[in-house]
């Protein structure tokens, strides 16, 4: 990592899901730059600064508007407290999906966004996208109702939510690194770590995982250590490691206890290791780095691993097509059964914003157009007035697959979406 390698690492963990420690190449985070500088082009503002920053789960722009309100786009409307979703309707998913932009408590402010959402869909987290400020409202939708949330601190993000309505995230330090907090009943919780450290993933038993920020090691890239929180109220506790160079940080965990990791062995002291999957299983003692998939011409290289519910995880495998050449990898979406160990090359080109305990898949596509891929086809998903190919992305699909949470991109600024779907 280079220029202030402790100010970078920090800054990226409000950005992506991946530990500190640049890998070697990122297709979608190219994408995801190019995006960036055209939306740029379209605003007329200052955008994010750009960092050639290795990833592999979608990065979380900051759309930015002007200083005045923006309407909603001509023909759709944002009530500010819409009527409670029915419930799902029968029947196998039709992949018939609809567009709803979600109310935010200030119509002024210069975009939202969607960051998480439960298993079934009633509960949605993100926040509105700042005004210069490094300071990130916070928001929480129960079943499309809006409420904000004050967290301590600065650059405020929740990435996951539960069933019982418990979110969990992290916010920056005045002057120092990041800390975790979860959210019970609209009200902020401190979670307790040891340093600095983040969470990133809850479930319905309210098990929460994430790192913390090992500050006796040297190296920024080796600091970072899987933790796991066995409630809102008790300490962090380390996750046994692969081994004694091994860093990263917990991502998912399932319902039934297993936990997925992005991790580096960086014993050697590079921090473009190759990045693999790491579980750990219930009742396991030690914890298991995944085999790495095969793609198209050969064993891949690397794993990033983005996402894991009922059983699936979901990432990007990397095969190197000039072995030893830095830059000579290609990208291939994957979905791993850890039931069987099965690992499958997904047709389409999607990069994974979540998945559901189906093995359904919710992202973007390269042309920043939002879609959903299931077992047998990939469903586009419309803007408000039912039209496909408007740019966007999904960070959160229900286990039915009927409600689904993002963002898309209309009269130069970003909306947070919900979309239901029969």
């Amino acid at each position: 990592m280079r220029m202030d390698e402790e100010r970078v690492t920090d800054l990226l963990r409000r950005l992506d899901d991946e530990p500190a420690g640049p890998p070697r190449i990122d297709v979608p985070g190219a994408i995801r730059e190019a995006r960036r500088r055209r939306r740029n082009r379209r605003v007329a503002v200052a955008g994010a600064a750009a960092f050639g920053v290795l990833a592999a789960a979608a990065l979380p722009a900051a759309l930015h508007g002007g200083d005045g309100a923006t309407p909603a786009p001509a023909g759709v409307s944002v009530s500010p407290v819409p009527p409670t979703p029915k419930p799902s309707p029968p029947g196998p998913w039709q992949g018939k999906c609809e567009a709803a932009l979600l109310p935010a408590p200030d119509s002024a402010a210069p975009g939202s966004e969607v960051t998480g959402g439960d298993p079934d869909g009633r509960w949605l987290v993100g926040h509105l996208s700042p005004n210069g400020s490094p300071d990130h409202r916070v928001l929480i939708w129960d079943a499309g109702r809006a409420r904000e949330v004050e967290i301590p601190g600065t650059y405020q993000e929740l990435r996951d939510v539960n069933r019982a309505g418990l979110a969990v995230g992290s916010t920056r330090r005045i002057g120092g690194g990041l800390e975790a907090w979860a959210v019970r009943d609209g009200q902020p919780v401190r979670l307790s770590v040891i340093g600095p450290g983040a969470a990133r993933a809850v479930n319905d038993a309210g098990r929460i995982v994430g790192y913390r920020r090992a500050e006796e090691v040297r190296e920024p890239w080796r600091q970072d250590r899987p933790v796991v929180w066995d409630s809102y109220e008790a300490k962090a506790v380390d996750l046994p490691l692969p081994g004694p160079g091994w860093a990263g940080s917990a991502i998912g965990i399932d319902e039934d206890g297993t936990v997925l990791a992005n991790m580096a062995d960086l014993t050697n002291g590079d921090p473009g290791q190759p990045r693999r999957a790491v579980v750990w299983r219930p009742g396991a003692t030690r914890p298991e780095v995944l085999p790495l998939p095969r793609v198209p011409g050969g064993v891949a290289f690397q794993f990033f691993p983005v996402s894991l519910a009922g059983g699936w995880v979901t990432g990007t495998a990397y095969r190197e097509t000039k072995p030893g050449e830095r830059g000579s990898l290609k990208g291939y979406r994957v979905r791993i059964d850890l039931r069987t160990g099965q690992a499958d090359v997904l047709s389409a080109d999607v990069t994974t914003g979540a998945v559901n305990s189906r093995g359904w898949i919710a992202g973007v596509l390269s042309s920043n157009v939002p879609v959903v891929v299931t077992d047998t086809k990939t469903v586009t998903l419309p803007g408000p007035d039912g039209k496909t190919g408007v740019d966007g992305w999904v960070r959160s699909i229900s286990d039915d697959a009927r409600v689904l949470g993002g963002q898309l991109y209309l009269n130069n600024r970003g909306w947070a979406v919900r979309w239901t779907c029969r």
